[in-house]
């Protein structure tokens, strides 16, 4: 593959495509975007202002796929279309990064993945924090048995502003186009982090979700709408490995901003992450463990009890006076995809239905108050 180009296509043109995968793809030469499509066509042409080496577009996509010469895609649609449109690129031979979550139910995702499967195609969902500098270093800690068998995890994805009840409504708030709202969009990507990290299988769950701003005016049409997703997500879980968990996202945080934080404990040690210090890790090790490391500050008092750590520069994956101005997920896809040898990615679909499963225990738990064992199927 590396001794030519690889044609992308983009369906789904809106602001994710435009500043995380257009970017992202900028950083490879091997990679030219060629096509792109989306329903509405001043999107297109805007898109096409912006990628100039984009030279087809179509506002169908089963057009797109019989008549696009392509052989990636990036799937940037709102959540309703991911298995439609997915499935449409599967059927032509094209390989697919798709936006988080994978589909809207398990049902979907499981379709996807066994067509996927099936067909030998090569697959990427975008859970893009998993390269976070310091969500890099709590992988690298976990996998070397530093914290000892593993007793917690918590972990919390949370937005939210004074103005949050007076925003207009969009997609995200219709359950038959989004699936989930704050737990679904934003954690998610908490979920999927977890299960990278811990590398166990959740095993049970109990949940609860509530909506606290039942109507909002929708922005496009300027009239009331119901709103039908939840504004947080709460959830309880056991892992294989023994460990317990608890996990929340949620837009109700009010003056947080973005915060993405987890908590990890076990018979030897902890860690704390924190995204807004994506570059330093609050830790308790085994001075062993420690050593390795460079130490910014010095826990062990009862006020200050962690020792915070700097993410190694190999693990950074800095770009200097670049844009972006470091590595993502989808740049990893895109090494993997010119690599000799057989495919291999993570997060791919099989990621992505890991999430999904959960999340369909989470609605069945929330809707049944009760706990969930899994696998579902």
């Amino acid at each position: 593959m590396s001794d030519r180009v690889v044609r992308v296509g983009v369906v789904g043109v809106g602001g994710i495509a435009r500043h995380y995968h257009v970017p992202s793809y900028l950083t490879n030469p091997a990679f030219q975007i060629v096509a792109a499509c989306d329903v509405s066509q001043s999107a297109l042409e805007a898109f096409q202002l912006l990628v100039d080496t984009v030279s087809y577009t179509n506002v169908d996509y089963e057009t797109f796929f019989r008549e696009a010469e392509v052989d990636l895609v990036s799937v940037c649609t709102s959540n309703d279309m991911h298995h439609d449109v997915v499935m449409a690129a599967i059927e032509q031979g094209v390989d697919v990064y798709c936006e988080k979550p994978l589909a809207l139910t398990y049902s979907q995702a499981q379709e996807m993945a066994s067509a996927a499967r099936e067909r030998g195609i090569r697959t990427g969902v975008n859970f893009s924090h998993r390269r976070t500098p310091a969500s890099q270093l709590v992988k690298e800690i976990l996998d070397s048995g530093a914290l000892g068998d593993l007793y917690h995890v918590s972990a919390l994805y949370a937005a939210g502003s004074p103005t949050y009840a007076q925003a207009p409504g969009t997609w995200r708030n219709v359950r038959e186009r989004a699936g989930f709202g704050g737990l679904g969009d934003m954690g998610s990507h908490m979920l999927d982090m977890v299960n990278w990290w811990l590398g166990s299988p959740v095993t049970r769950v109990a949940a609860t979700m509530k909506t606290f701003v039942r109507e909002r005016v929708d922005r496009a049409t300027g009239e009331p709408m119901q709103v039908t997703t939840e504004d947080e997500g709460l959830v309880l879980l056991e892992y294989g490995n023994g460990a317990l968990g608890h996990l929340c996202g949620g837009y109700t945080f009010t003056g947080r901003g973005y915060d993405q934080r987890a908590e990890i404990y076990g018979t030897r040690g902890g860690l704390m992450y924190d995204q807004q210090h994506a570059y330093q890790l609050k830790v308790h090790l085994p001075e062993e463990d420690l050593a390795q490391y460079t130490v910014v500050e010095r826990g062990g008092t009862l006020d200050n009890p962690y020792t915070t750590i700097l993410v190694p520069e190999r693990l950074q994956g800095a770009r200097p006076g670049q844009t972006p101005s470091r590595r993502t997920v989808l740049m990893d896809f895109m090494d993997a995809y010119l690599a000799e040898g057989p495919f291999a990615f993570d997060p791919g679909f099989e990621a992505g239905l890991a999430v999904q499963e959960v999340l369909e225990a989470v609605r069945i738990g929330d809707d049944g108050r009760r706990w969930v064992d899994l696998p579902l199927s």
